[in-house]
């Protein structure tokens, strides 16, 4: 049997900021998440002019997609 779980919009945005916070950049099936994923993110915290939560996605995108810095 399949189980779907049901989330808004609201509550994957805050999952995925959470587990970026942790240092966690996965989700929950351990499938890395990509650059456009986070930055649709940080768009939609940015709409709720949430910018704490923007600044920790910036930077985690700026350090983790930065080829100078070899992907640190």
């Amino acid at each position: 049997m399949s189980y779907t779980k049901l989330i808004t919009i609201n509550s994957f945005m805050n999952e995925v900021y959470d587990r970026i916070y942790k240092n966690k950049p996965f989700d929950d099936k351990l499938k890395p998440y990509k650059k456009s994923q986070i930055k649709k993110v940080l768009k939609y915290f940015e709409d709720k002019e949430d910018y704490e939560k923007c600044q920790v996605l910036s930077d985690f995108i700026n350090k983790n997609f930065n080829h100078k810095l070899n992907y640190t």
